[in-house]
């Protein structure tokens, strides 16, 4: 058990899988939310991965959750002869006030000074609980009739993310509706193919619809050189501001290597070097937001005309994209899932003809939506053959 770890997954517990298996191709599945990792992961930290809430080190297994359990595994835990701790079931409820108040007893039988800290619903901490109460926080995951027992090593830096996505300079309320969580987790997820080879220099990741770049700039923090490109002036420059802003604000001295130009996505091969990219993440144009319902449901009519244009837009890109693209390089994309009364209508073909375009669907479609959106995502990776 020395090397064994927990990570829990927050909102998108697919994409976060995915996202942890670029790293861990052994990840082993223990719930939808929890995963386990057999394998030392001293190169890795939790500020790296957009989808893990928390990163737990297995202390031991049980076949029962007793407070007794819980006491002897906290004790050691305690610093100056003080403890602020809290418990986090998954997979069953939650423990009850009586049995933190015997936890804590024994505790201070044992001349630790504790306090403890509850859920405030159900049976598990936020990440945000932990962290501003500085809690020692014991996870109990009940799989097949035993528990696995452990401590929270680190929690999402929630602060961090938050001035990621509304602290920038630059913003666009009808563009790069990703989220810096999802950004990070679709760079991760492409520059897995790179991550397996031995390289010296740093990978380059483009994003084609670049917007005001928060994809790119995830790609910086996460290691690669980001190079994107828009249609839009006007979003090149917001993309430009929000890079420099980030390499401010992190101490990255070196980022003269990232680029960001106006260029139509289906005409990239003409302006970058074949073979010169190693991955792709974007969330692509889905639309304009005039065509787009408020709120309601799409007409059939009007949906099948939207996507008719992306599909034309996307083949396009997946052309020229081939032809810049390592071998076995991959591209992670947003495809666009329109709500119309008479259900869900997809971009035809292009999954169904990537190998015709020269790639391979190795993962997806993933689904990712805000609530009521009437435009979905589903996010597909592929593998250029």
């Amino acid at each position: 058990m020395k090397n064994e770890i927990l990570f829990v997954y927050g909102r998108t517990p697919r994409l976060a899988h995915e996202e942890l298996a670029s790293f861990f191709p052994d990840v082993h599945t223990i719930s939808d939310t929890i995963a386990l990792v057999k394998s030392p992961i001293s190169d890795i930290r939790i500020h790296s991965l957009g989808g893990t809430v928390k990163i737990v080190r297995v202390i031991q297994y049980s076949d029962v959750f007793t407070p007794d359990i819980a006491s002897s595994v906290l004790r050691e835990y305690a610093y100056s002869g003080r403890l602020t701790f809290g418990i986090s079931v998954y997979g069953k409820n939650g423990v009850s006030s009586s049995f933190f108040q015997a936890v804590k007893t024994q505790l201070t039988h044992a001349l630790i000074q504790t306090r403890f800290v509850e859920p405030k619903q159900g049976a598990i901490l936020s990440s945000v609980a932990v962290e501003k109460h500085h809690v020692t926080e014991l996870v109990a995951v009940f799989v097949k009739s035993n528990w696995i027992i452990g401590v929270t090593q680190e929690v999402q830096p929630f602060e961090e993310w938050s001035t990621r996505d509304y602290g920038r300079p630059a913003s666009d309320p009808h563009r790069g509706m990703l989220p810096p969580k999802v950004s990070r987790m679709i760079v991760n997820i492409a520059l897995a193919n790179y991550r397996k080879k031995t390289h010296t220099g740093f990978p380059t990741l483009l994003d084609p619809f670049c917007g005001v770049g928060t994809v790119l700039v995830e790609a910086l923090l996460s290691g690669a050189v980001p190079i994107g490109c828009d249609i839009s002036k006007q979003a090149v420059q917001k993309a430009e501001k929000n890079l420099a802003w980030a390499a401010a604000q992190y101490g990255l001295i070196q980022t003269s290597g990232y680029r960001v130009f106006v260029q139509d996505a289906t005409h990239i091969g003409s302006v970058l070097e074949p073979e010169s990219i190693d991955a792709i993440a974007t969330e692509p144009f889905l639309g304009e937001p005039v065509s787009m319902a408020k709120g309601d449901a799409f007409s059939e009519h009007t949906a099948k005309n939207i996507l008719k244009g992306l599909e034309k837009l996307y083949t396009g890109s997946l052309k020229s994209w081939k032809k810049i693209l390592v071998p076995n390089g991959r591209v992670v994309m947003a495809m666009p899932v329109y709500m119309t009364k008479r259900g869900e209508m997809r971009v035809k073909n292009i999954v169904d003809r990537c190998e015709n375009l020269g790639y391979t669907l190795c993962i997806g479609p993933i689904e990712y939506s805000r609530p009521q959106a009437t435009v979905k995502r589903e996010f597909v990776v592929f593998e250029k053959t």
